[in-house]
């Protein structure tokens, strides 16, 4: 069950050198184990007459339809080589190769490679037509090979042009103009510039070099007002937002509105964030938000700066050398948890719980805005208490919009970015929706708190056995990261027993239930190994340290693995 989008463009064949998304991947993978190239437009036509042949009454009136598509698919799938699937065939099918040339005349004629003429001649002479066939599998000089060889009115052109001065000059002209043309509707460049560019070869030959690059950076280094736009909107527009309120507003309501033109809002939530437009703290988190925005640009600016004073004094390094270390300075700066940009975010978060004397707004912001990527999401986060539907729209807007940061995987509308607002947005909702049904079953059981008591005495047990072979094994005090295992395994356990036994109780005390337990598995796992290694006196300060770690580390995973398994573990009855 479920939905299916059907895609009528033409079929992709997915190269192992060229996947379109993190998921293809995998998906490269299975088909080459298969020995094939992935090919997401390929259905399999057996299975689809058995659907057929079970539900004839259904299907009645498309019988005819269902013979036309076989045809027509052995037609398509035979118009090309595909090594993969027609290996062998390709030695000995007279029918695979009479379709492959017959589709290859059709094609070229087609895309005009080819006039009438010469399509007839291709298909009286075999030899020919297979001739031009392995042509065509030359890059670039292939297709312009069968372009010259096989359309008259081509060579026709070329061959005035080397003749004809005047009919030279109208030829290029025409030439800079397809291409303006093509820019223009790229939206690399405006209608003015396209005159110009259509009737100057000076000017062309200067925009072609940028046409290499993204379209941004293209309208960026071309053209004088977008420059002055995108400089405004970079480094100017930032501080307005920050003093200026109204400024503020406009700009929420631009992203709501662009937010429900790509459905990732709803018209009640919109109405609703619209409603709480003047709350004092709305009005806050526009404003860190703007501190946010001012911050984006600090880190490419402090990483390119130091990589640029890191190869201007060492002179005596060879250039190569030192452009590859400032690439790497600008490259790690990339991933680093923590950068100068999103330092000085921390800090100004900080500063707010300082000057404001108020920790609990800020208690989730002021830790998370000092990481880099995930600092983005730090007001996001801090107000889902309050204000759901907003925190949800900006979490789900910001994580789309820094997604495309990446390239190929994270182009507009590609699967990672669905899997970034699912993840932001979707699954945030459902899991909200969830939680309400949980609760709801909740309020008719009855709270239990001291099951915590035999639930992390059980778990120090099993880690004491643990910690006993260890003992008998290396006869040293088990330290964590050699048994790492272990603690997570029993982390899990505890944290997984603690709330799930937990009957009615909030979900707000059975995160602190699951903290306290961990807290107590790390006392009674301590005390445990206290008891096996009490004969052995060096060994008892090594102990009391790794018990104190062991009290941080359990409190902290046995309430990641409580409030995982309220989130996807505990499902409410169905009724």
């Amino acid at each position: 069950k479920g939905l299916v989008a059907v895609d009528f463009r033409a079929g992709l064949a997915l190269l192992p050198f060229l996947p379109m998304s993190p998921g293809d991947i995998i998906l490269i993978g299975k088909g080459l184990l298969r020995g094939s190239l992935v090919q997401f437009d390929r259905g399999s036509i057996s299975k689809l007459e058995k659907y057929i042949s079970a539900h004839q009454q259904e299907f009645s009136d498309l019988m005819p339809l269902l013979e036309e598509l076989k045809i027509n698919e052995d037609i398509y799938r035979n118009s090309v080589p595909d090594i993969t699937h027609n290996f062998f065939k390709l030695f000995y099918s007279k029918k695979l190769w009479k379709t492959m040339l017959s589709s290859s005349r059709r094609g070229w004629k087609i895309q005009n490679l080819t006039d009438r003429n010469f399509s007839e001649k291709l298909e009286k002479n075999f030899f020919l037509n297979f001739l031009f066939f392995l042509i065509s599998f030359i890059p670039i000089l292939g297709k312009a090979s069968i372009k010259f060889l096989g359309n008259g009115n081509f060579r026709k052109h070329y061959f005035k042009m080397l003749s004809s001065w005047k009919y030279l000059k109208a030829s290029v002209r025409g030439n800079l103009a397809e291409r303006a043309i093509i820019w223009h509707r790229a939206g690399r460049i405006n209608e003015n510039s396209a005159e110009n560019i259509s009737n100057s070869v000076i000017k062309f030959i200067l925009h072609l070099p940028f046409s290499l690059l993204p379209v941004g950076l293209h309208k960026f280094f071309t053209n004088k007002e977008y420059f002055k736009d995108r400089l405004f909107f970079i480094f100017v527009r930032p501080i307005k937002l920050y003093f200026d309120a109204k400024m503020r507003e406009e700009w929420l309501l631009e992203m709501l509105e662009e937010g429900k033109k790509k459905h990732m809002l709803s018209e009640d939530d919109a109405q609703t964030i619209r409603s709480q437009l003047k709350e004092p703290f709305i009005q806050k988190y526009l404003k860190s938000l703007a501190v946010h925005v001012c911050t984006l640009p600090v880190t490419q600016v402090v990483s390119v700066l130091i990589a640029l004073i890191y190869v201007f004094t060492h002179p005596e390094m060879p250039r190569a050398q030192a452009w590859g270390i400032g690439v790497g300075i600008i490259a790690l700066f990339q991933i680093i948890p923590i950068s100068p940009g999103s330092l000085v975010r921390g800090l100004y978060v900080l500063y707010l719980v300082i000057k404001e004397r108020d920790f609990k707004n800020y208690n989730i912001a002021v830790f998370l805005g000092f990481f880099k990527y995930v600092g983005y999401l730090a007001f996001p986060i801090q107000m889902t208490y309050r204000y759901p539907a907003l925190a949800r729209f900006m979490a789900g807007h910001w994580a789309t919009e820094a997604v495309h940061i990446i390239p190929v995987f994270g182009e507009r509308g590609a699967l990672l970015e669905h899997w970034v607002f699912r993840l932001f947005y979707n699954w945030p909702l459902t899991t909200r929706r969830r939680m309400k049904e949980i609760a709801e079953y909740r309020k008719t059981l009855k709270p239990r708190y001291w099951h915590i008591i035999p639930v992390s005495i059980l778990t120090a047990l099993i880690l004491g056995f643990v910690d006993y072979f260890y003992l008998e094994k290396t006869g040293n005090v088990p330290v964590m990261k050699s048994i790492w295992w272990a603690i997570l395994a029993t982390s899990f356990l505890n944290g997984f027993f603690t709330t799930f036994a937990a009957g009615g109780t909030p979900l707000g005390k059975r995160v602190i239930l699951t903290a306290v337990s961990g807290i107590l598995v790390g006392i009674f796992s301590t005390i445990i190994t206290f008891f096996f290694f009490s004969e052995n006196d060096p060994q008892i300060g090594k102990i009391l340290v790794e018990g104190i770690w062991r009290i941080f580390v359990f409190g902290i995973f046995s309430t990641i693995f409580g409030l995982i398994t309220e989130i996807k573990l505990i499902s409410p009855p169905q009724k």
